[in-house]
């Protein structure tokens, strides 16, 4: 059977761990009209189609070398230049891989009875795996900007399940069926309750959660508390370093250890700068903060930042706004606008994966996603199959995951942007 992996479509309910007949059944024709089955689920992403891309991170780990200091062996004095003669200064971040994963399961019958455009509005293998590649698609786009301890949100306040998160525009990272855990520190150890997300209001910025079982009644899981992080079962401490990690919010200290090197030693070349905007117009904050990358040598080309700070930008900017479009590697394009930068012309993208008040001020070409094969794939062993028989039930699985981390050879070309909206 060979699958199709063309346009996404969108995932019915289920009854039980994966797609079967009852499930199904929506979807499952009496009178055909010709009409289309729009899907809703979040597909753009804009960071992940842009960035650079290896797909050959093979062996133990891949080490990024960078130069951090040269010989001080200079002076006007030569017995002074030969005396004070000094080692180049290099570290090298020895990147390690993460893996991720995304199942997609359908019953025999019910792929028969859905293989052809008669039968159905949607074939059920081509939905499924679909399905399964946007969820783990947006997995990724999300921890490309994260710090990689799984924490998709945080809770404000919880009452009998219903979660209002410290930031309600974290409400795109969560979906009805997911299992998630808390814990009270971010990259912490989970508490021993899960909790089933029943409902998403993507208005209020609510997740409401049963403490029983999907599908359950609302109810809050034991020990769950406001200022908890929420993170999607089994993923803590386990996903890409994103953004967050290489241009951390607060600057390394003695003692840090982030793929084998202590970035205190010199924290703006090994961690990026971090600009406080929040008392300056946008505009003003790129123009700032890029002219401290200027001044490191850097050449920032996109700033990365979410849709309430790119509309802030866009109504500042009034008459004087300027579009551009930017395709990626896929040739994929995006709209942006265009600001002056210190030394570069700046593209400003929103992703609704980047945090709140926050823009990440990027030299493009300093940044690589590296994997083992695409990010994602469909998982083959050896084999080739695209699809596995479920040993125990009349049903086949695909298995889709990646095998990847985000790294830069430059840090210090690159800004983590504090802004007023």
């Amino acid at each position: 059977y060979t699958l199709s992996l063309h346009d996404a479509l969108p995932i019915l309910p289920t009854v039980g761990p994966y797609l079967n007949l009852t499930a199904m059944n929506a979807a499952l024709k009496e009178l055909y009209d010709g009409q289309v089955v729009e899907n809703l689920v979040y597909s753009d992403n804009p960071f992940l189609a842009l960035i650079p891309k290896k797909t050959d991170f093979g062996g133990k780990y891949k080490p990024i070398p960078i130069i951090t200091g040269v010989s001080q062996g200079r002076s006007a004095t030569f017995s002074n230049a030969q005396g004070n003669q000094s080692p180049v200064q290099i570290q090298s971040f020895l990147l390690t891989r993460v893996a991720d994963y995304s199942l997609a399961t359908i019953d025999n019958q019910t792929m028969l009875a859905s293989r052809t455009d008669k039968m159905s509005f949607l074939e059920g293998a081509k939905l499924v795996v679909d399905g399964a590649f946007r969820s783990i698609t947006n997995s990724l786009a999300s921890s490309l900007f994260r710090s990689g301890t799984g924490s998709i949100g945080a809770i404000g306040s919880i009452s009998t399940g219903v979660i209002t998160l410290s930031n309600a525009n974290d409400v795109v990272q969560f979906e009805v069926n997911q299992t998630l855990q808390a814990n009270a520190t971010d990259g912490g150890t989970p508490r021993a309750a899960l909790g089933y997300v029943i409902a998403v209001n993507r208005s209020l910025g609510t997740v409401t959660v049963s403490s029983t079982a999907l599908g359950g009644a609302a109810g809050t899981p034991s020990g769950w508390a406001a200022a908890d992080f929420l993170l999607v079962q089994g993923d803590v401490n386990a996903k890409v370093k994103g953004l967050a990690a290489w241009l951390p919010d607060v600057s390394p200290t003695s003692g840090d250890s982030f793929f084998g090197v202590d970035r205190s030693q010199d924290v703006i070349r090994l961690a990026g700068i971090r600009y406080d905007g929040s008392a300056q117009s946008i505009e003003e904050s790129l123009i700032d903060s890029s002219s401290l990358l200027a001044r490191e040598g850097g050449k920032p080309d996109v700033c990365i930042t979410n849709f309430a700070t790119y509309a802030a930008l866009e109504k500042s900017l009034g008459s004087k706004v300027q579009y551009v479009d930017m395709k990626g590697p896929a040739e994929i394009a995006f709209r942006g606008i265009m600001v002056n930068g210190a030394n570069s012309m700046i593209k400003v993208f929103p992703d609704r994966n980047c945090q709140p008040q926050k823009g990440y001020l990027l030299q493009m070409n300093s940044w690589c996603l590296n994997s083992l094969g695409e990010a994602p794939q469909i998982l083959r062993y050896g084999d080739g199959l695209e699809m596995l028989r479920v040993s125990n039930a009349d049903a086949g699985e695909v298995r889709i995951g990646y095998y990847a981390n985000l790294s830069s050879n430059a840090p210090g070309y690159n800004a983590n942007v504090t802004f007023s909206v």
